[in-house]
């Protein structure tokens, strides 16, 4: 098949954007599932950026908030976006307020999952 070649297991992380009290949450893991429980996805074996010079407060809450989590259950309509990445990309988890998104993104009928605004 024309294409290119799967990355050796290991050699990548997913990496998870969800929304949660008005914030996208952005954080990497390598497994993600869609779990036995209807209607959740399971990501564990989180990963976070190693050897930063510089502060981020973000990524300090997320370490905060996971820490001694084995893995976590989220709901399908919080979910945004999942991106398979090299390991050689370097990581960035982050929360950022969903009003500072360009473009911003809003809610669908009935609470339905997040997509984005059209331009105008």
């Amino acid at each position: 098949m024309g294409g290119q070649a799967r990355p050796k297991r290991g050699t990548t992380y997913f990496k998870v954007s969800f929304t949660r009290d008005q914030e996208l949450y952005q954080i990497c893991a390598r497994q993600v599932h869609a779990s036995d429980l209807y209607g959740l996805i399971e990501i564990s074996d989180f990963v976070f950026p190693e050897g930063r010079l510089v502060f981020n407060p973000g990524e300090e809450r997320l370490r905060r908030e996971f820490e001694g989590i084995q893995r976590t259950f989220l709901p399908y309509h919080t979910i945004v976006r999942i991106d398979e990445v090299l390991e050689s990309q370097e990581r960035e988890i982050k929360i950022v307020p969903l009003q500072a998104l360009p473009g911003g993104l809003s809610r669908g009928p009935s609470e339905a999952p997040l997509i984005k605004s059209p331009e105008r």
